[in-house]
């Protein structure tokens, strides 16, 4: 069974504020299944997650991208 992740970020282009903000609600590590210890990771594959950035938890809801990333993955692409 494929999996898939979308998440969030409230920075645009910054590796650390995505660590410390995420979506302003949940982590992006979290978000993403990402964990230190491996028997807690998800493990999805890089092709299977999908990062919004700029973007705030509730954005996750109705954003535009989010529905077309989903149609895409849906249709086996």
């Amino acid at each position: 069974m494929d999996c898939y992740a979308v998440a969030a970020t409230t920075a645009r282009n910054c590796v650390l504020a995505d660590h410390l903000l995420g979506d302003g609600l949940v982590p992006l590590n979290s978000a993403l299944g990402r964990h230190a210890d491996p028997a807690r990771r998800l493990g999805f594959v890089d092709s299977h997650q999908w990062i919004g950035r700029g973007m705030n938890h509730f954005d996750l809801l109705s954003h535009p991208e989010i529905y077309r990333r989903l149609r895409r993955w849906l249709r086996g692409g």
